[in-house]
């Protein structure tokens, strides 16, 4: 195979807008419902269940997770989120200290 002419795409930048509201997340803290201007490398995965995965965002301010619909976010955003937390038996996240290290670092 011959290459005729080397492609030079770049994936466009992605924001969304999102309110730090704590949706549907039980957490020790309260959200403090700031406008937020997300972007690719903010978007973090959580599950409650092995088979769940939910998206969204730590809001720097309060360190609260607020889920953003599947639905607004890429594909390409998806792959590449990192896993930082899931819940634990208690309705709370429980964090790894990986992950409480990558969530301070937010």
């Amino acid at each position: 195979m011959q290459v005729k002419e080397q492609g030079d795409y770049k994936m466009p930048d992605w924001k969304l807008e999102v309110r730090c509201t704590g949706r549907d997340w039980e957490q020790k803290q309260k959200p403090c419902y700031s406008l937020l201007i997300v972007e690719d490398g903010d978007i973090v995965k959580r599950s409650c269940y092995e088979d769940e995965i939910n998206y969204g965002c730590i809001c720097p301010v309060c360190k609260c997770f607020t889920e953003i619909p599947e639905k607004d976010i890429p594909y390409n955003v998806k792959k590449f989120a990192p896993r930082v937390a899931s819940r634990g038996s208690d309705g709370y996240s429980k964090l790894s200290d990986e992950e409480k290290k990558l969530s301070e670092n937010l």
